[in-house]
């Protein structure tokens, strides 16, 4: 065990986060520093595309609706 010196501000927060959560502030300074070790996966423009819901105006052929759209101008 150590111990930390860190500010009265710093340690009221840590305590209050930890209140929050229903854990000891050793317990949650332990999972911050695990969830900071991690790994971080970046993120793909592509990934985030998938997961965005099918919009039905926009099924078929762009060329194809566009010059639908212009149609309806004639």
């Amino acid at each position: 065990m150590q111990t930390l010196q860190i500010s009265d501000q710093a340690a009221n927060q840590l305590k209050e986060l930890a209140t929050k959560k229903h854990i000891s502030t050793s317990v949650l300074i332990e999972q911050l520093i695990k969830n900071e070790n991690e790994e971080k996966k970046p993120t793909l423009l592509t990934d985030l595309i998938k997961d965005l819901p099918t919009i039905n105006a926009f099924k078929g052929d762009p060329v194809e609706i566009q010059r639908k759209m212009r149609d309806e101008w004639d």
